[in-house]
């Protein structure tokens, strides 16, 4: 390994790896200097330590998850004693790299939380023409390539042996629909995000149950909406008010657990691991 890499002494208790070690972790040495770094590893604990953090928080950063620091950290962080002594100033470079990672998936948390919490309002008129228009490159929605569609969660088959012929998406408002058929019966869910405004719906929607709204769209046409654990669907079809209610009940809910609930978990256990003592 070259001499700037590991030369450099940390205090009078002799040298450490320093920088070397987030270029382990991101697999920047070459396989010489990785094998002495592993040398110097299986016989420094201080390095071996300083190495198991700085993999968490790269772990932690690539994951995108959420920390909620726990009781006391940040103070322990900033109290006078603390960087006193060498062993303590790299305590201190682990307790800036956690806090680093802290305040990047702080505001992954932040952003996750607004997604959980948008108010949706479906443009059910706007569905209906574009079910009615099947999908023509006017009304915006293009179809989605089909190894992207592995990643989504819209059925192959629903209630009543529709199948879905197409997925597309409007990338101007984030809005994914899928096309089925059964027979000489079509319908389209459209899905989208958030939590329901159901204040805002159109005032000709009636409520079917706490979590399904539904109207006559004319032309025998029907629109019902559901609301699920963070996800709204927006059924259009020419079946049956009766068979779009079966339908809806066949839709997933959002992801179990979800985004926000998966990054706070991830994000908990790496702080507590980390919390740098009682």
């Amino acid at each position: 390994m070259p001499d700037d890499r590991l030369a450099h002494l940390d205090g009078p208790d002799g040298p450490h790896l320093g920088d070397a070690l987030s270029a382990l972790v991101d697999g920047e040495l070459s396989p010489a200097e990785e094998a002495e770094a592993r040398r110097h590893l299986d016989e420094c604990a201080d390095c071996a330590d300083e190495l198991a953090a700085t993999q968490a928080t790269a772990d932690l950063v690539r994951g995108l998850p959420a920390v909620d620091p726990r009781f006391g950290f940040y103070e322990r962080l900033l109290r006078p004693s603390f960087g006193s002594g060498s062993s303590d100033r790299r305590r201190v470079r682990i307790a800036l790299s956690v806090a680093s990672a802290a305040a990047v998936v702080a505001l992954v948390v932040g952003l996750a939380s607004n997604l959980s919490g948008t108010e949706v309002t479906p443009a059910v008129d706007d569905m209906v023409e574009v079910h009615e228009a099947g999908f023509l490159p006017a009304t915006g929605f293009a179809a989605m390539p089909a190894d992207e569609l592995d990643d989504l969660e819209a059925p192959s088959v629903l209630d009543g042996g529709f199948r879905r012929e197409e997925v597309y998406e409007r990338p101007g408002d984030h809005l994914l629909a899928a096309a089925y058929r059964s027979g000489t019966d079509t319908l389209t869910v459209f899905e989208q995000d958030g939590a329901l405004d159901a204040e805002a719906l159109d005032p000709q929607m009636e409520a079917m149950d706490a979590h399904a709204w539904a109207m006559e769209a004319g032309d025998g046409l029907h629109a019902v909406v559901f609301e699920r654990d963070g996800v709204v669907y927006t059924v259009v079809g020419d079946a049956s008010m009766a068979v779009l209610l079966v339908v809806g009940e066949d839709l997933p809910d959002g992801p179990d657990p979800s985004l926000l609930q998966r990054a706070r978990d991830a994000g908990t256990e790496v702080v507590w691991t980390f919390g740098l003592g009682g």
